[in-house]
């Protein structure tokens, strides 16, 4: 079997700050649509999930290579 290379700083560095900026969309966009419609907090909830869900996919994606 050959060696794995490990993921650089960098690549470490922007998978994590993609997964923060997928989560504050995920919520900032549940927000933004609960304030729109007077939805409630259920609906900031599930922007949470969403943006949670879409971090794992993001990095998942990134770190696929590595394992």
């Amino acid at each position: 079997m050959g060696e794995r290379s490990s993921p650089s700083l960098f690549e470490l560095a922007s998978t994590g700050l993609v997964s923060a900026l997928l989560v504050a969309a995920g919520t900032g966009g549940g927000y933004w649509i609960a304030s729109s419609t007077g939805a409630g907090a259920a609906v900031i909830f599930a922007g949470l999930v969403v943006g949670i869900v879409a971090a794992v996919a993001a990095t998942y994606v990134k770190i696929k290579r590595y394992l």
